[in-house]
């Protein structure tokens, strides 16, 4: 799998964890409506990046878990605390927040030229 592969293939992941990460849209359709026109600068997507990798690890993880249980209540507890991480882990990283994290994760997913400039980030990531 080349690395542009795994990129899309994560984003996509990420994505669809936000999609099932009802906390994550908290809030962000106002915080979509305000950032929509916004040029994101550097260090704003410096932290998206960090925090989407973290938020990719977390979702590998209890992805597993989710995997290896047979039981709802089980996995209603697995998917609760996976959530609270994922906020948790967004939240750590300096100058980022939910809000702004589904902000951008949304807008790229729209904005081509977002798109390739976080693309380009998370390769520049994984290479350093």
């Amino acid at each position: 799998m080349t690395l542009k592969t795994t990129l899309a293939a994560a984003t996509t992941a990420v994505a669809l964890t936000v999609a099932a990460v009802p906390a994550l849209m908290v809030g962000a359709q106002s915080a979509t409506a305000q950032t929509t026109e916004t040029a994101y600068s550097a260090t704003q997507l410096d932290a998206f990046v960090a925090a989407f990798l973290e938020v990719s690890e977390l979702r590998s993880t209890y992805t597993d878990r989710l995997q290896q249980s047979t039981e709802e209540a089980e996995q209603q507890a697995i998917v609760e605390e996976g959530n609270a991480a994922i906020v948790a882990a967004i939240e750590e990283v300096d100058g980022m927040d939910v809000e702004l994290y589904s902000a951008i994760l949304e807008q790229a997913a729209a904005d081509p030229a977002l798109n390739d400039r976080l693309t380009q980030r998370l390769q520049d990531a994984a290479e350093g």
